[in-house]
This record gives C-alpha cells, structure tokens and sequence, in this order.
C-alpha cells in the first residue's frame, strides 16, 4: 500500500468544490495548492493570467407549432446572437450530416445528436441553417438529478460563421421529437465576461543536469456543477505527490510543476504558462500531465503524443515498474496538447472509469463519492516511478520529436491555423502581425 495515499486524499477532499475558470472559488483553490506545496519546503509562484469569452445571457427556446411548448436550454458560449427579440425558423431533425441532410435543413432550426466536428460545422454554415441544438446528459436523467452545462465548441469554428447555438436535455429533446414540431422560436444573447485566472508553478531546480528539464502538470479547475475530484483534483494531488518526494529527492534534471487554472474553458492556462515562457517552448525536453484519476472502479492509462520509439519506451518503463499499462499514441484533450504544439513530447497518465466516463464526467457526481485513496496512492506512485527514470537518467531516454503522424493530429485537434504546428507547415498562409 502506497505511503502517499491517506494525506493527498484529505487534501482532495478539501479541495472538492466547484472552482470554475475566473472565479473566487478558482483562485481559492490556487491558494490552498500554494500553501501546500510550501509545506514542503518549496517556493511556489501565483501566474495571473487574463480569461474571457462572450458568455449567454439570456437564452430560449420554445415550439411554436403545432402546439407551443417552451424548453430549457443553455446558450452556448461565443455562439451568434439572435436579434433582440428572438428569431422563428422552420425546424428539422439532422439525425446525420449528409448531402441530403444538408439540403432538407437548409434556413432551419437544426437538432443534431452529436456536437459537429469542424468540417461538419462548416457544412452546416455553408448551407445556411439559421441555428442549431446539440444533446446534453443521458435519456435516463431527470430534471431532479441532473445539471444542464454551459458548453462551447472550439474557436477554429468562427472562421466559417456564426449562428444561435443552444445545449438541451436529452430527455427534453425525446420530448421535442416525439411532439413532431414544425416551427420554433429562439433567442440568444451574449455578454462579454473577463476574470483572472491563476497557473501554480514550483521550479525544483536539478543537481548535475540542471540545465535540462521537464514540465509536469495538472489542472485543478472545475466546470460548472462539479467538484472536480475526479478531473481534475486528483491529477492536481499527483503533481503535488511528486513535489513532496522531489523535495525530499532532488532529481538530477529541472523539474517545472504547474497546477493550471482555465483548462475546462480551452486549454487557457497552458497556453498562458508558454506564452510566459517562451524559453520553454524550445528547451523543455517532454511534459507529463496528469488529467482524470482516483477513482475506485476503473484501469490506468497512458497515452503519448511523439514517436513510435517513445511509445514502446514508455510501455516498456511502466511494466519495469511494476504496471501492466500499455502506451498508447495519440492526442489527449487537455494541457499537454499545447506543449505538444510546440513539439514537446507529452506523456499523459489518468485512470478511466468503466463505461464512458462512468457517467459523472462534468456532472454534479464528480466528487469525493468515487475516489480511493489507495487508488491516489498507486497514481503518485506511477508517477514518481515515471519522472524519477526520465529525470535521473544518464541521457534523456525520449527523444525530443513528434512523428509526423502525431503533427497531424496535433494540427487536426486544434484546427485549421490555429496551432503553432500548422504555421511551422504553411508559414506563407500565416496572417502578418
């Protein structure tokens, strides 16, 4: 049984609460982890950053015929506004996008059963739908136990328009179908929100390889509804576990640990550490993040964002260890995907529950409900084993590089032009500032 467990279990617990991007409650959060993490004997720093978006105000949606029936939803965040006073349009079922899809809903209301990738979103404007909803939770929630989010789709997406763009209940949109509606009417309006937001970030400086480092790191805010125990406070304790054994270990290479705020709104803290650090973008040689764990029912994970090489090395290290986990390569949701744009290579850990998510992923049920503490335990352990190797080895066993496959996957999940990746690759399409 892990030594580590029972402390950073109460510590999650106490920082169990809803800590959303730009809050008071963030900012709390941040502080308990400062004041943590000087327990050890370290000097943590508070990075203030600014976050912002244009956030829904007022947001409606009713049918108008053949009865009329008003439904709650959520605006969806930087979607396009509706005249004050609302718009009625025909609407249309787009159970799929297809050519023929695409045509029958042409000027109407759509509702879709999945969020639209970006090629489908940019179909969808090329037709010209006059908005659209998308399907929140499960067709078994109730109004009594459930919680209706405030979503957003990616910024790449503005670059092909911008229509009314609603979230709705499942069970409400079973509702919607079976009543066979003709026309709706909707009404949407946004207001520009700025707050601060805040990175943690420790530097534990090396011994005889100093001027060689790594960035571990987690996020520690939360969405709306959720206390975040399981993404993201148990990655948070993981960073905070290997800080406590670092400081009580010094490595032989520079360790820089960040607890990132904004992360659940796009990925904001990450991208405003290197923006910071711009000397890090070149010199950091691999970033470890630790996103989703402690939960009792479920297996750990591994993926990676660089070379068939390090994939194997990877898999091959955690069996040594003790951990039948298999690496897999691809591109995590989540802070190490903007290191990897700058092409670091980035190692995720996590331990996924049984069934999608478990069916608390950004639900009032991500809490304290689900986690182990000796699940905490074996997850500092992991990583300690995982960051002690690549720090105290004699030559960096990772090579710095990402595949080519991997580029393009790191291009495809940010979007057209809207990574660094994708600039190094089409430096005569880039905008001249």
């Amino acid at each position: 049984m892990s030594v580590h467990g029972d402390h950073f279990y109460k510590f999650l617990s106490e920082l169990s609460f809803v800590r959303v991007s730009g809050t008071e409650e963030e900012h709390r959060a941040a502080n308990m982890i400062m004041e943590e993490i000087k327990s050890y004997g370290l000097e943590p720093k508070l990075e203030p950053f600014e976050v912002g978006h244009r956030k829904p105000v007022n947001a409606k949606f009713k049918v108008t015929s053949p009865v009329e029936k008003e439904y709650t939803v959520t605006g969806l965040i930087n979607a396009g506004d509706t005249p004050i006073g609302g718009t009625d349009a025909e609407f249309y079922y787009m159970e799929s996008i297809n050519p023929f899809s695409l045509q029958k809903g042409k000027g109407k209301f759509v509702l879709l059963n999945a969020r639209p990738s970006e090629e489908e979103y940019k179909q969808l404007m090329e037709v010209g739908i006059a908005g659209f909803l998308w399907l929140n939770g499960t067709a078994r929630d109730t109004y009594e136990n459930s919680d209706l989010d405030t979503m957003r789709y990616r910024a790449s997406y503005h670059r092909y328009g911008e229509v009314p763009a609603f979230a709705m209940r499942m069970i409400d949109a079973m509702d919607l179908v079976r009543s066979n509606p003709k026309t709706v009417h909707f009404e949407l309006q946004h207001e520009e929100w700025k707050g601060t937001s805040y990175n943690v970030v420790t530097v534990v400086p090396g011994t005889d390889k100093a001027d060689e480092a790594i960035c571990v790191g987690g996020h520690y805010d939360s969405v709306e509804f959720a206390k975040g125990s399981w993404d993201n406070g148990a990655g948070t304790v993981q960073v905070l576990g290997l800080l406590q054994h670092l400081a009580k270990n010094p490595p032989r290479r520079t360790v820089k640990a960040v607890c990132f705020g904004s992360e659940e709104v796009g990925l904001n803290g990450s991208k405003a550490y290197l923006a910071a650090h711009p000397e890090d973008r070149d010199s950091l040689l691999c970033m470890i993040n630790l996103d989703v764990g402690g939960s009792a029912l479920g297996s750990y994970m591994a993926g990676i964002t660089a070379t068939p090489e390090a994939e194997h090395y990877l898999t091959h290290l955690l069996r040594e260890c003790g951990w039948w986990i298999n690496a897999r390569s691809g591109v995590m949701s989540s802070d190490c995907a903007v290191f990897s744009d700058w092409g670091i290579p980035s190692i995720s850990l996590g331990r996924m529950t049984p069934s999608p998510y478990g069916g608390f992923m950004h639900t009032r049920y991500d809490n304290m409900d689900m986690i182990s503490a000796d699940v905490i335990g074996e997850e500092i352990d992991i990583l300690i084993a995982v960051a002690t190797h690549l720090l105290d080895s004699e030559i960096f066993p990772i090579e710095r590089k990402l595949s080519d496959e991997m580029v393009k996957e790191v291009v495809k999940y940010f979007g057209t032009g809207n990574s660094h990746s994708w600039e190094v690759q089409n430096p005569d399409k880039v905008e001249k500032k």
